[in-house]
């Protein structure tokens, strides 16, 4: 084989007409074809070579230069070519520009992804982004788009440079940018005709029913509520804070037109209290005696955070230490309680009168909903499978996800099937023609059996009943509990008195103390 390279005496290497296709063959081709990460390690190695060399040897300084140049320039990350749902924009002075783009794929495919710092030919350029350059991009979008959509924005680093990447999503359409609708074709932005513009709204025209307008007015909102909301929502950055205005809030955000508010609204926030929850704790696995009840009626984020609270007063914790620090570990996990509790406000069908419920027995807790599952499918479907959500009320989930953590393009179901197998939780549903129920399984394992401690003493069913009731609320009186076990207030106390004397209750004070279970 002829060395490519011919050197002298006195160590100077010139480059023959074979030392080209040398570097070409065995060093630029394989370059090329590998993947990205592999590729820039190869480079470094070969520049240092060159570097090397250079330094050792007098090469071409002019060749050499353009040889590194022309390597660099074939290795940069490349993020492709735009698309129908794919728009790239060299640097935030196209802002303009990028909010018809976000219009045109929002009116075509109800979702997109734009980059600040990618030119046309995919490649990263440099641009300077300071700590308001993220807040100037939502305000810009929540200003000049109409309706208002929540935007996920976010600063990444590729080959070193700063850009910024923007996925959304929405049900509204059509959307406008000051006032002109736009159509994604291919990659181009173009301004929607009178006659497609009339052909989108009534593509549209069938919304769902929480976008329509229901009887209801302003006065109809609880601002309180609201008001909470739109703390929230600015301070989880999914909303612009503006001087607060209910009215002009509600219209920004689609909940009002016409002076009217939609359903959405209305169950959302009115003070009028239009659903009900019906949350009970019963003694056994069947819906007979129950230990506690509460009927409770409201809004949905009124009756979300009361949901929450009353089911986490009710299941058993357990309490480990680390070093000196103790952790409260509940028997279910928290974050997939609420997960349900709130998917099922949001799926909810409210033309129905059915209630809502949870229903707390020792094996289980039932979350149920008035809303139909997909006949086809099953929650592992959308758990374990790529099957775009199923969404009924679309405004309403909107709005939940201002204030939580939720992302409405994603699948809630997912996050709770991976959280119950690592935690070891076990959950079931059942699917019914007038509603849909989410079961968390429980150990039981603190709950009395009465086919073991009570079976010891030969205790009769309406003492175990009692057992449950103190231990549900220790503050509960014989007047109380025989409303509940549905006794004369004489056999209550000879309960008491017998459970006293088998050692599982005890006395603490006089008329306003309360029950302490020993055992």
């Amino acid at each position: 084989m002829v060395c490519p390279f011919k050197i002298s005496s006195r160590s100077k290497v010139y480059f023959s007409s074979t030392s080209f296709m040398f570097l070409y063959c065995f060093i630029f081709v394989p370059f090329y074809v590998n993947y990205f990460n592999f590729i820039t390690i190869r480079t470094n190695i070969f520049l240092f070579f060159c570097h090397k060399f250079c330094h050792k040897f007098v090469l071409n300084k002019f060749f050499m230069y353009n040889v590194i140049i022309k390597v660099k320039k074939r290795l940069k990350m490349n993020f492709g070519i735009e698309s129908e749902t794919l728009e790239f924009k060299k640097n935030t002075n196209e802002i303009n520009e990028a909010m018809k783009s976000i219009c045109a794929m929002l009116n075509k495919h109800g979702k997109g992804t734009l980059y600040f710092g990618i030119g046309d030919d995919g490649l990263v350029y440099d641009q300077k982004i300071n700590i308001n350059t993220l807040r100037d991009i939502c305000r810009k979008i929540y200003e000049n788009i109409e309706p208002v959509i929540s935007p996920i924005i976010e600063k990444k680093i590729v080959d070193n440079k700063q850009i910024i990447e923007v996925t959304f999503c929405g049900n509204d359409a059509p959307y406008s940018v000051e006032g002109i609708y736009y159509i994604r074709n291919d990659d181009e932005d173009k301004i929607l005709s009178p006659n497609q513009l009339r052909q989108l709204f009534e593509f549209n025209k069938n919304k769902s029913w929480d976008s329509e307008l229901s009887d209801y007015e302003i006065d109809d909102i609880d601002l309180e509520t609201f008001q909470k909301f739109y703390k929230k929502a600015i301070k989880s950055k999914k909303l612009n804070e503006i001087e607060f205005n209910a009215e002009n809030i509600l219209n920004k955000l689609s909940l009002m037109k016409n002076e009217k508010l939609t359903n959405a609204a209305h169950y959302l926030f009115s003070h009028r209290e239009p659903i009900v929850l019906k949350m009970a704790v019963f003694a056994t696995d069947q819906k007979l005696t129950f230990l506690d009840i509460n009927r409770i009626s409201g809004n949905i984020f009124q009756l979300i955070e009361k949901a929450n609270e009353y089911v986490k007063s009710k299941i058993n914790w357990k309490a480990e230490f680390v070093d000196i620090e103790r952790i409260d570990i509940p028997e279910i996990p928290i974050d997939s309680l609420k997960e349900i509790i709130i998917n099922s406000f949001a799926h909810a069908k409210y033309e129905s009168a059915i209630e809502h419920e949870i229903n707390i027995h020792p094996s289980n807790i039932k979350i149920y909903n008035p809303g139909q599952f997909p006949i086809e499918y099953t929650p592992e479907d959308f758990a374990y499978k790529n099957i775009e959500s199923i969404i009924r009320n679309p405004l309403i989930l909107k709005m939940i996800n201002l204030v939580d953590e939720a992302k409405i393009c994603n699948n809630g179901f997912k996050r709770v099937y991976e959280e119950c197998e690592k935690t070891n939780a076990k959950i079931t549903y059942q699917k019914g023609n007038y509603g849909f129920a989410f079961i968390f399984l429980r150990e039981n394992k603190s709950l009395i059996s009465k086919d073991e401690e009570f079976k010891e003493y030969w205790l009769p069913d309406s003492a175990y009943y009692v057992y449950m009731a103190l231990k549900n609320n220790p503050k509960e009186t014989a007047g109380s509990l025989a409303k509940k076990i549905k006794k004369s207030s004489r056999t209550i106390q000879r309960i008491l008195d017998l459970l006293k004397d088998k050692g599982y209750i005890a006395r603490i004070g006089k008329t306003r103390g309360y029950w302490k279970i020993l055992k």
